[in-house]
């Protein structure tokens, strides 16, 4: 009995691993993912593909993607991270 009841505390637990994991690749400011974490061949921007693994990024990339051009810099990131951000 005594088992079961470590075997499912320990199942309980690693969810909350796995966000505590994901909680450093976010932002302090937001629930969106550090450049450096996103940018994953490091080339300087993220690409659409690369903004698609997290979710919070990938419903706002087109709006953060303010010259248009399929890409976000980190000057783009950061400015959509900014409150009451209209564009």
């Amino acid at each position: 009995m005594k088992k079961r009841i470590i075997i499912a505390a320990m199942g309980l637990g690693a969810p909350f691993l796995a966000q505590a994991d994901n909680a450093a690749l976010l932002s302090n400011e937001t629930a969106t993912p550090a450049f450096e974490a996103v940018d994953a061949d490091k080339d300087g921007m993220i690409s659409r593909q690369e903004a698609s693994a997290f979710s919070a990024l990938e419903v706002t990339f087109d709006k953060a993607d303010t010259n248009k051009d399929g890409a976000l810099d980190a000057d783009e990131l950061s400015r959509s991270r900014q409150p009451g951000d209209s564009k």
